[in-house]
């Protein structure tokens, strides 16, 4: 795998400037707090500088400073038998990552951390700061995490490309592409989606506001490039940005 390397601002992160990025940032942070404990391991695929990561048996205690716009360290905390969904947090303060990781090595369950840390959440977009949540999940789509789902990574990388698409709530399934104007149930959809042909190529649709309404096909046989920009030229106007939580008027859902 290539390795994702992010270029992280100095001024947010000036704590990463060291020689062991994100990981000696870490243990200095302990050692201020009196603590030790063992020296943090990279991540594959992602730059030592801003991801580090801590194992206890099946366990993972991960963080990652990839958020470029805003001073983030994102917490991801995986269970005793390596399942993914623990615990997730976001903070801006690398003293907090310290606090919950040196609980987390002596040997804090994940109940125990989430009752003492609120900002640890059951799935990683219930961790997003508030007004973080669209971004967040285009961040993990992006970085092709795990944790959450993920589409065709050609054609997310073009639909993020387009400006007017990154307003929108990303959510792939069953192979298609559906950019939503709200981040939960009720989903609501204003945009075209994306729908494979089957031979590695694209087709743009705007799907039916009602059983009665057949859809409407804008373009077959396209590149995720191409598919975007088209998606992109039919956004109805007054679309977007997607709003966090669930559509308020009841409007068509997926």
């Amino acid at each position: 795998m290539n390795e994702r390397s992010t270029d992280v601002s100095s001024e947010l992160y000036p704590e990463l400037a060291l020689p062991g990025g994100l990981g000696e940032a870490l243990g200095l942070e302990a050692a201020r707090r009196g603590g030790g404990g063992e020296p943090m391991d990279p991540v594959e695929g992602f730059d030592p500088a801003v991801v580090a990561c801590c194992a206890r048996g099946e366990a993972r205690f991960t963080v990652y400073a990839t958020n470029i716009d805003e001073r983030e360290f994102r917490i991801e905390i995986s269970g005793p038998s390596g399942w993914r969904w623990g615990a997730f947090g976001s903070t801006d303060d690398l003293a907090v990552v310290a606090a919950i990781l040196h609980a987390w090595r002596d040997g804090a369950s994940i109940a125990q951390l989430r009752r003492e840390w609120t900002l640890l959440a059951a799935t990683p977009l219930d961790a997003a700061p508030p007004g973080r949540v669209v971004s967040t999940a285009w961040r993990l789509t992006l970085e092709r995490s795990p944790v959450i789902r993920l589409g065709n990574a050609e054609l997310a990388e073009a639909l993020y490309a387009q400006p007017a698409l990154r307003v929108f709530f990303p959510w792939p399934s069953h192979g298609q592409f559906s950019l939503l104007s709200s981040t939960a149930d009720p989903f609501h959809e204003e945009v075209p989606r994306v729908i494979p042909t089957g031979d590695g190529l694209w087709s743009v649709v705007v799907t039916p506001s009602s059983p009665q309404t057949p859809s409407r096909v804008l373009g077959t046989r396209l590149s995720a490039r191409d598919a975007a920009a088209l998606m992109a030229a039919n956004v109805p106007a007054g679309s977007g940005p997607a709003i966090e939580g669930g559509w308020p008027t009841g409007g068509s859902t997926v």
